[in-house]
């Protein structure tokens, strides 16, 4: 299977397709940059750490990375899963906590929640690293509209050229080397911070409740809890991740 679930997946009802992170070596020798706009983040990627290396896991997410970066069928291969009946609209409405309400959301989106529609997280790990690629996962999203596709993604020039489809909603990750393009106030992005009541103390609204909420709550600021990984918490000594990007900019 290309598209699995964690048990914090399984919780939200998100199914997931996941590539390395970051700067790889390839079976061949050569390297690979997975994330070509990562910045400051890639010394707090929690995608460099803990499960992720292990032997299998790292093996599923080279070999996914193979399959987008050399077959160029592969959107096909997606859509062999996403065409299976568990990928179908359950018929009764999705209950998401946190989200108190939905009169922000498009048609499209409201539709998908009353129809129970399921949900595709492109990545949680890797980044579009090419438009060529970008564009498989907006021809699955254009094949597929009753799932919601989301990302969260550094690569911002890529995305503000782009309309994509209704069903494909997106989120600006922090800490990347595009950051200045962000406006916070009209562009939605998410920054990780050190606890929930930084969030709130910044002005920003938590997506710790689920996943989904990073891209249908009422806001363009984005709050995520910072991992509990202890040596990711001491090199960040309670900065965002935009706010090490911004140092790392400066040294």
């Amino acid at each position: 299977m290309y598209l699995t679930q964690n048990s914090e997946m399984r919780r939200d009802g998100v199914w997931n397709f996941t590539l390395p992170a970051w700067v790889i070596e390839l079976e061949d020798g050569s390297h690979f940059n997975v994330c070509p706009n990562a910045g400051a983040c890639a010394k707090f990627c929690y995608a460099r750490n803990g499960t992720y290396l292990f032997p299998k896991v790292k093996g599923k997410h080279l070999s996914n990375l193979t399959l987008v970066k050399d077959d160029p069928d592969w959107p096909d291969a997606i859509a062999g899963e996403l065409e299976h009946k568990r990928f179908k609209p359950r018929r009764e409405p999705r209950i998401i906590p946190g989200l108190d309400t939905t009169g922000h959301l498009t048609t499209a989106v409201r539709t998908w929640l009353e129809a129970g529609g399921q949900a595709v997280r492109i990545h949680d790990s890797g980044d579009f690293f090419s438009r060529e690629y970008l564009d498989g996962w907006i021809s699955l999203a254009e094949r597929f509209p009753e799932i919601l596709f989301y990302a969260y993604t550094k690569e911002v020039q890529l995305f503000e050229s782009l309309t994509l489809p209704a069903n494909f909603l997106t989120v600006y990750s922090m800490g990347g080397k595009q950051d200045t393009m962000i406006d916070k106030d009209t562009m939605r992005h998410a920054d990780v911070f050190p606890d929930i009541d930084s969030i709130e103390a910044a002005g920003y609204m938590s997506q710790h409740e689920s996943d989904l909420l990073c891209v249908l709550l009422p806001t363009t600021r984005i709050g995520v809890p910072q991992n509990n990984i202890k040596h990711f918490k001491k090199k960040l000594d309670g900065r965002t991740f935009s706010q090490a990007q911004e140092e790392r900019k400066r040294h």
